[in-house]
């Protein structure tokens, strides 16, 4: 059996017992029913840790994309060590509040504000809002106006990298939806220099997620860096750039692999730390993904001709990127055995792409044991459904004895 450990630090097995800190699943299981997600406090707060240490030179503004996880207890978290956030939507934004996070840390991004999601942000007198168009930038002028207000702005460029990441989360090829061409960048901060109530200071960028390479960060931030450079000469100075997240994780031990977060960090500072600018970083699978696992309950073994299907009461309403993305998420038992068996592990939609992994060996399976899929704090409750009006997961938060 792998260990288990190099997915989640606090994942551990005890007289044959998988506890998440010291709280054993099957104890979760039995309180909160099937399936929960649950995650560790503590792998959080380690991750954030590791990634605030790995800067020498430099101290980016850290802002939580909230995307990958708005579960209340973990926001919060993240407002007690003074995190920011970064939010895609209203209701991102109204949560963030709610939860601790101060207005003055809030970066609002996307590319489809609405006017109402734009006006909510001007109210709250948010940090600053990424900005992806030219029409973007009018709509917010207008109702910064109407409202007498100023508000910062960041343009987000398209810096026409590819991520080498899966083709539906790379978002920094010319072809993708986001972002401002560089050459309209420049036109744009020329026009909108004197705006009474626009004050574009900065610009962001963010070319993907699950990024396991070092080099289309390379590539990325040497185009940004110029640009800064290429402006400066033109007397158009940049005050804040914020370089977006993206930074990967291992979802399979022996097959992924991800640079170090002090590679990351080095190259931030290499490119950026001689500029005297702010720098913000926008992580969120980084900080959260390995902190989460899904707790399951097998609903019976299926004896096929050829295979045996292992059919737990977690589907892809609960956990979407099996389906989306063909990702390959790691499958413990709850109860250790050396007794191994292989099966197709499937959820109870009725879809055939209901399905976790195929031909997985695992400890022999009977109905109403328990299994947990690992990796599952980024992008797992968050994209869930209520399709097939199955429900949803319970979430709870594990900080050493303590459920929250």
């Amino acid at each position: 059996m792998q260990n288990i450990s190099n997915y989640n630090k606090y994942l551990s097995y005890k007289s044959g017992r998988l506890r998440i800190e010291n709280i054993f699943l099957e104890d979760i299981a039995m309180k909160y029913g099937t399936p929960t997600f649950c995650y560790s406090a503590n792998q959080i707060k380690d991750n954030l840790h590791n990634l605030k240490n790995s800067f020498s030179k430099i101290k980016p503004f850290i802002c939580y994309a909230m995307k990958a996880n708005f579960n209340k207890e973990i926001v919060k978290l993240m407002a007690k060590n003074n995190l920011g956030i970064d939010v895609v939507s209203k209701g991102e934004l109204k949560e963030s509040l709610k939860c601790g996070i101060k207005n003055n840390k809030i970066v609002f991004s996307g590319v489809g504000k609405t006017d109402e999601e734009i006006k909510f942000a001007l109210k709250k007198n948010i940090k600053q809002i990424n900005v992806e168009s030219e029409e973007e930038l009018e709509e917010i002028e207008n109702q910064a106006k109407s409202l007498k207000k100023k508000i910062n702005i960041s343009l987000r460029v398209n810096p026409n990298v590819d991520a080498q990441t899966h083709d539906k989360i790379s978002t920094g090829r010319s072809e993708d939806k986001f972002g401002i061409s560089q050459e309209k960048v420049e036109k744009l901060l020329k026009h909108y220099k004197e705006s009474k109530y626009l004050n574009i200071n900065g610009l962001s960028i963010h070319i993907g997620s699950q990024i396991c390479k070092i080099s289309p960060f390379k590539k990325a931030f040497k185009k940004i860096r110029n640009l800064i450079l290429s402006l400066k000469k033109k007397n158009i100075f940049i005050d804040c750039l914020d370089i977006g997240g993206g930074i990967g994780i291992i979802y399979e031990v022996n097959k992924d692999k991800v640079f170090k977060i002090s590679d990351y960090a080095h190259l931030v500072e290499e490119n950026f730390s001689d500029l005297g600018i702010e720098i913000i970083i926008e992580p969120g699978r980084f900080l959260v993904g390995a902190s989460g696992v899904l707790i399951s309950k097998v609903i019976r073994v299926k004896k096929g001709k050829r295979k045996d299907f292992l059919i737990v009461d977690a589907g892809m309403n609960n956990l979407l990127r099996p389906s989306l993305y063909n990702s390959k998420h790691s499958i413990f038992p709850v109860k250790s055995s050396n007794k191994k068996t292989k099966y197709d592990v499937v959820g109870p939609i009725c879809e055939t792409s209901d399905i976790f992994r195929k031909s997985y060996a695992l400890s022999k399976q009977e109905k109403n044991d328990l299994i947990i899929i690992c990796s599952v704090g980024a992008y797992g409750s968050s994209m869930s459904s209520d399709y097939n009006l199955r429900g949803f997961a319970n979430e709870v938060l594990i900080d050493g004895n303590k459920i929250f």
